[in-house]
């Protein structure tokens, strides 16, 4: 194990170049990919604290007594979907606009009768899941005896949740592409090694080498290759956010939404997977290059 550690350290250091390339390109690749990553865990931290912002809105029937609307309430409040429920008076939400048109109140006072309707205002909760459970929460509502309707902003729901969606379906594409194209760059910076020690390989089996005292330190440096363009691509990626976030918190863009950064067990697995996208480079070269 020591002199394997110690024969792929050697090469690692006698091919600087071809190592430091492959380094860079790792390191870029892990850059752009853990960016969608960091991108895709905020933008649905994003809309799990947008849902819960949004409010279904359901319009009690005209004469609707106080025990419809309590058994209303009830009814509502027992849905798992529903944080918080407050009933709102015709006479609230009157109020309330008068305060909202502010000096065009008077555009209001020839009014005889109260034309807003008593309603109930609901609040949901954070694990609800996409525009269709929410759609079907508020049939669920609407279908209540002595509900009239129900509102809520289904458009921008459904907008927002279809970028989200796509964009997310572009990432995984792209994140396999870059996969792809970081093995291919491994595979071929291990082959150009083993090009340039073609002599030397031939020789030790010549005298009797096995083939694992060949492959193992070769591993080590697609491995090795692996571990310091994901951290590299790390590091770059954390001075990125060190660098922007707090300009746009200063700017007041990030006001009601705290960015994170990647967790330290996705860090850990992007690393993992990296090292194993060096090794799997580094096996198809060996196997294309020695056919063992």
């Amino acid at each position: 194990m020591k002199d394997t550690i110690r024969r792929g350290a050697a090469d690692f250091l006698n091919y600087k170049y071809l190592h430091g390339i492959c380094v860079i390109t790792i390191a870029l690749s892990v850059f752009v990919i853990s960016a969608f990553g960091l991108f895709l865990i905020n933008a649905g931290d994003l809309m799990v604290s947008w849902k819960k912002g949004i409010r279904i809105i359901a319009y009690l029937e005209p004469g609707a007594d106080e025990e419809t609307r309590d058994l209303i309430i009830g009814e509502m409040e027992t849905y798992p979907e529903v944080a918080g429920v407050e009933y709102v008076s015709s006479g609230e939400a009157l109020d309330w606009l008068k305060e909202e048109i502010g000096r065009q109140t008077a555009l209001l006072e020839g009014l005889t009768d109260n034309p807003l309707p008593d309603a109930v205002e609901v609040s949901l909760s954070g694990d609800i899941d996409g525009a269709d459970a929410i759609s079907s929460l508020a049939a669920r509502m609407e279908g209540l005896d002595g509900v009239a309707d129900v509102e809520y902003a289904r458009k921008w729901i459904e907008r927002f949740g279809g970028i989200y969606n796509l964009f997310r379906l572009t990432s995984m594409i792209l994140i396999g592409l870059i996969v792809s194209a970081v093995m291919m760059i491994v595979a071929n910076t291990i082959r150009l090694i083993l090009y340039s020690r073609i002599d030397e390989i031939k020789i030790t089996r010549i005298i009797g080498a096995d083939d694992a005292f060949i492959k193992y330190p070769l591993y080590f440096e697609g491995m090795m290759l692996g571990f310091l363009g994901g951290l590299a691509g790390l590091v770059l990626l954390y001075a990125a956010f060190f660098i922007t976030v707090p300009q746009l918190s200063s700017a007041g863009l990030l006001v009601y939404f705290q960015v994170r950064f990647l967790p330290w067990n996705l860090v850990l697995l992007i690393l993992l997977i990296s090292m194993t996208v060096g090794w799997i480079g580094c096996y198809f070269s060996i196997r294309r290059f020695l056919r063992f």
